[in-house]
């Protein structure tokens, strides 16, 4: 089993009425929180997103500046530039990336136009590849707990994790299905954990969760 389990997250599910942007400098700046690091703002210059010319006054990620760059993160990755992401990585991927893609979910007719080598960039991009682009697009914070009495692993520190906000989909469409968790509107937080560390890291999010009135979802069970 991998030390970090990025296929199994854990999920911090806000209340509907919790704005991510207004909470996450709280969660980060609380005591049980030891370290934090953050994305520069260009983060998400390969989506077509800058961060550096909207807030022309920021010079870079904080505490202190988190929650204006978090909500304008999530203004910018609205439906339209989402679409203009997908259409243009689309058109530049190689032809086998398509053909991978339509493969997975191919019917009879499209199966048989792939066969002849068709090519594929006038074909409607399919919702796993735009799942996959709001995916790589995530916003993600480090942190550390306090160290445990685990053995110091500088490859896989247990104390160590992400939390993860994706702006082009806040509330987790896809995460939420692919975990098994019913549709909502509350943002989803993912949170990565390196497998020696990852029950200290629910229980603290899990004791988060119960103080917010928010939910924990672990598909480990």
């Amino acid at each position: 089993m991998d030390a970090w389990s990025h296929e199994t997250p854990i999920l911090l599910i806000l209340s509907p009425d919790a704005r991510v942007e207004a909470e996450l400098p709280g969660l980060l700046a609380d005591p049980g929180i030891r370290h934090v690091a953050f994305p520069p703002l260009w983060a998400l210059d390969k989506a077509g997103v800058d961060l550096a010319e909207a807030l022309p006054g920021c010079r870079s990620v904080s505490l202190e500046t988190l929650e204006e760059v978090l909500g304008t993160l999530i203004r910018l990755c609205d439906a339209g530039q989402l679409d203009a992401l997908v259409r243009k990585t689309w058109q530049q991927v190689d032809e086998r990336v398509r053909h991978h893609y339509l493969e997975l979910g191919a019917g009879s007719a499209l199966a048989s136009l792939l066969k002849l080598g068709k090519n594929t960039r006038a074909i409607e991009p399919p919702p796993m590849f735009v799942r996959d682009r709001v995916a790589e697009n995530g916003f993600d914070v480090q942190y550390r707990l306090e160290a445990g009495a685990e053995p110091f692993d500088w490859t896989a520190p247990a104390h160590e994790g992400t939390l993860t906000v994706f702006p082009f989909d806040p509330a987790g469409a896809a995460t939420r299905e692919e975990q098994g968790v019913g549709a909502g509107s509350g943002t989803v937080i993912e949170v990565f954990a390196y497998n020696a560390g990852r029950e200290r890291h629910r229980a603290y999010w899990q004791g988060v969760a119960d103080a917010k009135g928010w939910t924990l979802h672990d598909a480990r069970g």
